[in-house]
């Protein structure tokens, strides 16, 4: 059967990027860092400006996880959206140690060098947001292509709901699924057949995620950097849900406090896929911004 979610899976990822390329502009872009390779989407500047804005999904998600916010983003910007390595169309080896998000970092912003991209909007949801700010402090003492950070419902602190979010996040029943989808939307919850829910729990509990959240706990004061975050020297737009439980307010509001020269901006009555429930009042905030 698990060939049968794999194809399923499959499929529709190829429907997603078929859509983004038909329909918005993007077109497939595979980076060799020598022995692995990444996958991005990129659609180019009408301007020629040299500006790029690259968004960084999160955990459980892909570069097409942004595909509702991308027709109303600025187009005076190449826009990219990379697959995390070791996920999506980014292939790692299945060794355990390569599945953490430090190193996640360092192969992005390789790839960000190999791509010679320098006047840099770096973005990123949710775990993504987190690899985004590690690059972030990485560039800053070293070539300072990162002008600036957009970061949705950001992770950078440990959750005081640890075991909670644990189980929340990596759903091991179909009912835990559902679970987890009321915790990212607000409305417009998404209805899934049971072959999908099938298809996603085999996806989500493969090899891969299961060396991600092992890591991940293992080295959780490291990945979680807390007030380390002041690192952070780029100009960042914070934005997240008034409603969000998992990066809920508090959380926010304390990353806020730990970046310098960062604006919070709050969306009202989203949880945390505010990228996918309000694509265009989110767009909109990063236009006006940069």
């Amino acid at each position: 059967m698990d060939f049968l979610y794999e194809l399923f899976l499959k499929n529709y990822t190829r429907q997603k990027i078929s859509f983004m390329r038909k329909e918005l502009g993007f077109e497939p872009l595979t980076v060799d860092l020598g022995g692995n390779q990444i996958f991005f989407l990129r659609r180019r500047s009408v301007s020629n400006s040299g500006k790029s804005l690259l968004l960084i999904h999160g955990l459980l998600d892909s570069a097409t996880g942004f595909r509702r916010m991308a027709p109303f983003l600025r187009n005076d910007y190449d826009i990219l959206m990379p697959d995390i390595p070791g996920f999506g169309l980014s292939p790692l080896p299945s060794v355990k140690f390569l599945y953490q998000v430090d190193l996640f970092s360092q192969l992005l912003y390789n790839a960000i060098r190999k791509l010679d991209l320098n006047e840099l909007v770096l973005g990123g949801h949710s775990m993504g947001g987190l690899i985004a700010m590690l690059i972030a402090i990485q560039d800053s003492n070293w070539e300072k292509r990162v002008k600036r950070l957009v970061l949705l419902a950001p992770g950078g602190i440990p959750h005081p709901k640890r075991d909670e979010m644990k189980e929340l996040l990596f759903p091991s029943k179909s009912e835990e699924i559902e679970r987890l989808l009321f915790a990212l939307y607000k409305e417009n919850v998404p209805e899934l057949g049971w072959l999908a829910k099938k298809a996603l729990l085999s996806q989500w509990n493969n090899k891969a995620h299961q060396f991600l959240t092992e890591n991940t706990l293992d080295r959780e004061t490291q990945i979680f950097i807390g007030r380390k975050l002041s690192a952070v020297k780029q100009k960042t737009l914070i934005i997240s849900g008034t409603e969000d439980p998992i990066t809920d307010p508090p959380m926010v509001k304390k990353l806020h406090s730990y970046i310098t020269h960062s604006k919070l901006v709050w969306i009202q009555n989203v949880k945390h896929a505010l990228h996918m429930e309000k694509p265009k009042e989110v767009s909109e905030q990063i236009n006006a911004w940069l």
